[in-house]
């Protein structure tokens, strides 16, 4: 059944038929007077769905038992409430220990009921405790500084610069940084939690001072978005590289060699670009591992792209949502489809797709098999 759920996926997201969507207008979601959009992160053992709200320096927590958002956000991660947007939560750039600066990775930890954050502007990831939620939740932990009041880029085995996309392997013992600004992927073991961890392993430099972008299979361009499967294969949304590159986590991985390639010809290719072989920009990867079918952000492209399957040899786009044809690649509006998709999760149990937007500023799903 599932398999002929997402057959009928590639079918309806070329065709534009049978997907059912549920979106709401070009406005923010409930109980907030704005929304930038950014990752998203799902606790489907309390029904919660986690929500970066990038620029207004702030994680949305909702109540997602309805099958869609709650009315008002549960808790509000890094302000005081609904309508304070200011930076680190006081409008000042030094760091504290409950705000943030655009929050740019998320990752919910079902180990410890606790949520991790990068927070982008500050080079740091934290770690809250969410067994119980309010606004301006402390944090618990912190990663690549040596303590809350500090926001020092470096780089090396625990420094960070840019920190974004964040992925746990299924144990939750390892955690997955993208290092952007260091164009790298940091591996923390994080069985133990602590302030300050080293990285045991970094992927994209040949070790933990290197800092260079490059485009090869061994390189990385500002990744943006990681993800694990159940088989430790990590997935990196290499940004700046218009491509995702995928790294076998069972092998060693420092200075490892990517053996897949999605948006270009070949690893030394990073060309901008559309249709059914291009990427323009990927932002974040989600992965429904029952098909083995992985969605990406193409934000640059104003698109959700699926691939299906797993291969050494480049694949081509299997399924498009957002644009009208494969070829299209123009913002649409919010009646029509996607405009820099930012974000986006995938629910195995309800066969659901939840995307947040920047420019529709706005979060809603689609529902594969159409009811």
């Amino acid at each position: 059944m599932k398999r002929q759920i997402l057959i009928s996926l590639l079918v309806v997201a070329l065709a534009g038929l049978d997907i059912a969507r549920a979106f709401g207008p070009s406005n923010p979601p409930p109980g907030v007077d704005s929304f930038s959009g950014g990752p998203m992160a799902l606790d489907l053992a309390h029904d919660r769905m986690f929500l970066c709200d990038s620029a207004n320096n702030r994680v949305l927590v909702y109540d997602i038992s309805a099958g869609t958002l709650g009315p008002a956000p549960l808790a509000i991660i890094g302000q005081p409430d609904a309508q304070s947007v200011a930076m680190n939560a006081t409008g000042e750039p030094t760091p504290n220990g409950c705000g943030l600066a655009f929050p740019n990775g998320i990752a919910y930890d079902a180990v410890r009921d606790g949520l991790w954050v990068s927070d982008f502007l500050n080079n740091r990831v934290l770690f809250f405790d969410t067994h119980v939620l309010k606004n301006l939740l402390p944090a618990d932990f912190v990663i690549g500084q040596s303590g809350f009041g500090l926001a020092e880029a470096r780089c090396g085995p625990r420094g960070l610069a840019g920190p974004a996309g964040l992925a746990l392997s299924v144990d939750g013992n390892r955690l997955f940084v993208a290092d952007s600004l260091n164009h790298r992927v940091l591996l923390f073991a994080v069985e133990k939690l602590a302030h300050l961890p080293a990285a045991v392993a970094v992927v994209g430099q040949e070790d933990f001072l290197g800092y260079e972008p490059g485009t090869s299979a061994t390189a990385l361009r500002a990744p943006s978005g990681v993800a694990v499967d159940g088989n430790n294969q990590l997935y990196v949304a290499d940004t700046g590289n218009n491509r995702v590159v995928v790294f076998d986590g069972n092998a060693p991985l420092t200075g490892a060699s990517a053996y897949a390639v999605f948006g270009q010809e070949d690893f030394n290719l990073a060309e901008a670009a559309g249709g059914a072989e291009g990427l323009r920009a990927p932002t974040d990867i989600t992965l429904d591992e029952f098909d083995s079918w992985m969605f990406v952000t193409d934000a640059g492209n104003h698109r959700i792209v699926g691939y299906s399957g797993r291969s050494a040899e480049p694949l081509r786009v299997a399924a498009v949502i957002g644009q009208p044809d494969i070829e299209s690649c123009e913002p649409q509006a919010a009646n029509a489809g996607l405009d820099t998709p930012t974000g986006l999760v995938f629910d195995l149990v309800e066969q659901k797709l939840w995307v947040a937007e920047s420019g529709n500023a706005r979060v809603g799903f689609y529902k594969f098999g159409g009811n």
